[in-house]
């Protein structure tokens, strides 16, 4: 089979070939993670709620929330319907300006790390992380924890499961594994993280790493016993690992995933891995 890689207007596209024209799409990795909800409806409901003069009281003194809930009320007093009417609509679409401010964000986040890991890798030249302070915990994680860095945004697939994917980061371990490392914009850890990176461990134990035109460049002799997520969104970039056993039942869960999303139907191409 021939792997490929498609980037035409952000489509994004992992496809197989046996004969090199007849292109079939793969099930993207990061999809698959879809059939699992993440904890963020009370979030959404606070960044609405918030427009409105409230404040989370986890996070300031009851006087503030006070101040702030009299403070908003009397900016509804203030209004006449229509403006009122915008203030719903600013609210109610808060939760997605946000979401988009902080993938803007983490886009050049998960660039400083790519860079970073390049450089150890003697890809890119030697970049000065001091200038990068929110990236300097990962840093001084990794001096303690990877013997070596051995991929880099690499391109990976199952012809198996029918499923693509490019995984951030991989290493040898100073205790001997190998791990999938996965660079997240979130400020926590999800499951569902975990069952992506579980993915990417299937596909390149199945056929190894592949660069952007589908040339492969690197198999894995050893079998992946580590996943390590990191949350860069967090306000100190601590990563997270499962080992071993941990990572076997993720491998098994990100099977069970892929079913589960074709079997919901949010598979858009579902013909091309029924015929493929």
């Amino acid at each position: 089979m021939r792997y490929r890689f498609l980037n035409n207007l952000k489509e994004h596209l992992h496809q197989l070939s046996e004969n090199g024209e007849d292109w079939k799409n793969l099930t993207g990795t990061s999809s698959v993670g879809s059939v699992l909800a993440r904890p963020l409806t009370w979030w959404a409901a606070g960044m609405a709620v918030g427009k409105l003069g409230w404040l989370n009281p986890k996070k300031y003194t009851p006087e503030e929330c006070a101040v702030a809930c009299e403070e908003g009320l009397d900016r509804i007093k203030s209004l006449e319907r229509d403006e009122f009417a915008k203030l719903l609509n600013e609210a109610y679409r808060a939760h997605n300006e946000r979401k988009n401010e902080a993938a803007e964000e983490g886009i050049n986040l998960h660039s400083e790390l790519e860079k970073y890991v390049k450089s150890q890798m003697g890809i890119m030249q030697e970049m000065s992380v001091e200038l990068l302070p929110k990236i300097q915990p990962f840093v001084v994680w990794a001096k303690v924890n990877v013997k070596k860095f051995l991929w880099s945004e690499a391109h990976c697939y199952s012809e198996k499961l029918w499923v693509g994917g490019v995984s951030d980061a991989g290493a040898e371990l100073n205790d001997g594994r190998i791990a999938v490392i996965d660079f997240k914009s979130s400020k926590e850890v999800y499951s569902s993280q975990f069952l992506q990176a579980a993915g990417y461990a299937i596909q390149i134990e199945e056929n190894g790493l592949f660069d952007i035109s589908g040339k492969r460049t690197k198999k894995i002799g050893k079998k992946i016993s580590s996943l390590i997520i990191v949350p860069f969104g967090a306000e100190e970039i601590v990563p997270e690992t499962r080992n071993d056993y941990e990572v076997d039942e993720y491998k098994k869960g990100f099977e069970a995933a892929v079913q589960l999303y074709r079997l919901l139907g949010l598979e858009k191409n579902i013909n091309a891995y029924r015929n493929k």
